[in-house]
């Protein structure tokens, strides 16, 4: 072909792509990233760029994270879009101040695809390897909607991303509020028809007992509750993980979903002063006071081997390889990605690391009623999964001795109590079932292989 026709046939294929604007505060991350994806994986189709509204230089660590998946970004330049100079068929905006103040792009279609903030994430990270994990997830979640495009932007750019991001924003709200009461609310508990109005314990939810009478329950000893300083126990356990990681002295144990500080602190006294407890909580309330809980701690132990970081379980900001033990009490079936938080737990953890989890887990599939309602969601039911996929996921992250404990007694008390999101589950179900035939406590242990 003449080179003045192969130049024509260039052009006319350029005029079929879609014209596609990222757009981001900064431009220095999460607009960078979408640009470079874009340009990696649907070039016959979209011809990218990416602006943002104060463009402010790039994130070397989103440069890292991008070079790690196999994309240089690095030639790429922070800039504003009346510096690119051609017209926009569709402008995607990916972070909420963008949005917000987006500029009007005559002719053009803006759709919205708000990503978290992977600086904003990592702000609490004592060193780039422990922030890294957040721009992982970021970068992931926007590959997984650039593989979407064009379709996802013709469907108002819906996606699995968001939809997990409005779960998340969900549980932290409930745990924050949580938190501000200092266990469920009496609010909480007028909502969910309780006839006592005092702050109780679970779970899954407000209830009419207290956090002591809970945690006596369910296995703790009246010693490891006198570890815990006053408030650190919000009454949200549904099982005791640090029994049953048999923690040593000197070990480095990793609490995901920390709340208050409860296990942290219990675990805290059990590695002693050559030990070091790390919790993860995504909830600022909850790190905020679990720190405050700090001083209760060290006066009552004279131990200074506990701290607390604001992190999502399906991204631990924390090192490779770098925990003896990972536990967590009632909060993995938050999570809306259970696969990622079980390949973090085998990330973080030492050859021969073992795991501690007491969490809920499913005997068989919930009725629609059930699943549906966000009380429960927040209260640790509606996310729960079959125990057969939990041990499942275990394996998938490279988990072995993996070994599954089903305690129904906890739910069958929690229901005999009286709780008032059981009675509503209670009400959901079909005549004649009761919770613990379909939901149940469950212990999991787990090793990672050397």
């Amino acid at each position: 072909m003449p080179r003045a026709l192969e130049r024509e046939a260039a052009m006319a294929a350029a005029d079929t792509k879609l014209r596609v604007l990222f757009l981001c505060t900064g431009n220095s991350c999460r607009s960078q990233m979408a640009e470079g994806w874009a340009r990696a994986l649907k070039s016959s189709e979209i011809e990218a760029y990416s602006a943002g509204t104060n463009p402010h230089g790039l994130n070397p660590l989103a440069l890292r994270a991008m070079r790690e998946a196999g994309v240089d970004i690095s030639g790429h330049a922070s800039k504003r879009a009346e510096d690119i100079g051609v017209p926009f068929d569709v402008v995607v905006t990916v972070c909420d101040s963008a949005h917000e103040s987006c500029p009007v792009f005559a002719g053009a279609r803006v759709v919205h695809v708000g990503f978290d903030d992977p600086p904003r994430l990592a702000k609490g990270a004592a060193n780039d390897d422990e922030a890294m994990p957040h721009y992982r997830r970021v970068r992931d979640e926007i590959r997984a909607f650039i593989e979407r495009l064009p379709g996802a932007i013709a469907a108002d750019a819906s996606g699995d991303a968001i939809d997990d991001d409005a779960m998340r924003s969900k549980v932290r709200e409930g745990y924050a509020e949580i938190a501000r009461a200092g266990g469920w609310s009496a609010a909480q508990i007028g909502a969910t028809g309780a006839s006592c109005c005092a702050p109780g314990g679970g779970c899954c939810g407000p209830a009419t007992f207290t956090p002591d009478q809970l945690a006596q329950a369910i296995g703790y000893s009246q010693r490891e509750l006198s570890f815990a300083p006053e408030g650190a126990n919000m009454g949200l356990s549904c099982g005791n993980p640090t029994a049953i990681a048999s923690l040593c002295a000197g070990e480095t144990v990793l609490d995901l979903g920390a709340g208050g500080g409860f296990d942290c602190f219990i675990a805290g006294a059990k590695v002693g002063a050559q030990g070091r407890v790390i919790g993860v909580d995504m909830t600022p309330e909850m790190v905020s006071k679990a720190r405050r809980n700090i001083e209760g701690y060290a006066k009552q132990t004279k131990l200074s081997n506990v701290e607390f970081r604001l992190g999502e379980i399906e991204n631990l900001p924390v090192a490779d390889a770098s925990v003896d033990v990972v536990i967590s009490n009632c909060v993995l079936n938050l999570s809306p990605d259970k696969p990622r938080v079980w390949r973090e737990i085998a990330r973080v953890l030492k050859p021969g690391g073992r795991v501690a989890v007491s969490d809920l887990a499913l005997l068989k599939p919930l009725p629609d009623a059930v699943r549906a309602d966000v009380e429960a969601l927040v209260g640790c039911v509606a996310g729960a999964v079959l125990v057969e996929e939990t041990q499942r996921q275990a394996e998938a992250a490279g988990l072995s001795e993996i070994v599954l404990r089903s305690k129904p007694e906890y739910i069958d008390a929690m229901t005999n109590w009286e709780d008032p999101l059981y009675r509503k589950i209670v009400a959901a179900l079909p005549p004649g079932s009761k919770p613990s035939d379909y939901i149940t406590s469950l212990d999991v242990t787990a090793v990672r292989g050397n």
